[in-house]
């Protein structure tokens, strides 16, 4: 038999054994049991349960002839049925898994402290990240945010920040700010803080050599890598992990001198 056609007729929906007595018998014509047995090379007690079920599918006809029972295969457009058959069974499914979904999405719904951690590249991606992330703190109602930075670093790969001296999205958005920062050119901050609603306090960077930024936004912190031309950052949501952030940046503002 053609095994080509046989896969062929399987994809339709019908089984490997299903498709092979089906097409011994449309070879055959109207044929007994033992006959498409021997042709479609499936034991005889085999064949007869395939061809109950043939018959079941409307794919295959029996009739009786001196007292012998023989079967005859419908015409081949008859497997247009199974094709419907399949895309109503699909369509079904379909509808069965919309109203499932509901319940399989609670059955995975995360508890609410778990923390989300998004990773972005690119100075592009963290210029939108940081838009994002002032917004999402205005209108979660934050009024100060906390920052450590090198800002040597910073301002290389965000002029903008540099030309502003400060964020020009959280200054307004009116977020007040305190942030604790190094660079090679000294404190270059004080000067302007009052205006830019800032607090900040400097420090040498030959005894705290802080690379990269962070910022502390409400329940989400964001850490950029600004090695290179290439920043790299990352934006944890957590409650617990910033409330820890926020206790561990406040211990090194109060430990730092006024200046």
């Amino acid at each position: 038999m053609n095994e080509d056609l046989i896969k062929q007729v399987e994809d339709l929906g019908l089984s490997n054994k299903e498709a092979r007595v089906y097409l011994a018998n449309l070879m055959l014509g109207p044929a007994g049991v033992q006959q498409i047995a021997d042709v479609s090379g499936i034991k005889r007690v085999t064949t007869y349960v395939i061809l109950e079920s043939l018959v079941s599918l409307g794919l295959v006809s029996q009739t009786t002839h001196a007292k012998k029972t023989l079967f005859n295969a419908e015409a081949p457009a008859n497997l247009q049925r199974l094709l419907e058959k399949r895309e109503q069974s699909l369509h079904d499914q379909k509808h069965q898994l919309e109203e499932l979904l509901p319940q399989l999405k609670n059955l995975k719904t995360p508890p609410k402290d778990a923390p989300t951690v998004k990773l972005y590249d690119g100075a592009e991606g963290i210029r939108t990240v940081v838009k994002t992330f002032i917004q999402e703190g205005r209108e979660a109602g934050i009024q100060e945010t906390y920052g450590m930075s090198n800002l040597d670093e910073l301002h290389a790969i965000f002029p903008e920040i540099a030309a502003a001296e400060s964020n020009p999205d959280r200054v307004k958005a009116g977020m007040h700010s305190r942030i604790i920062y190094t660079s090679k050119r000294g404190a270059i901050l004080e000067a302007g803080d009052k205006n830019k609603l800032r607090e900040s306090k400097y420090v040498d960077i030959k005894n705290y050599p802080i690379h990269g930024d962070m910022a502390i936004v409400g329940d989400r912190v964001a850490m950029v890598s600004l090695a290179g031309t290439q920043p790299i950052g990352i934006i944890i949501k957590s409650q617990e992990l910033t409330g820890m952030l926020t206790s561990l940046f406040n211990i090194a503002w109060e430990c730092l001198p006024a200046d």
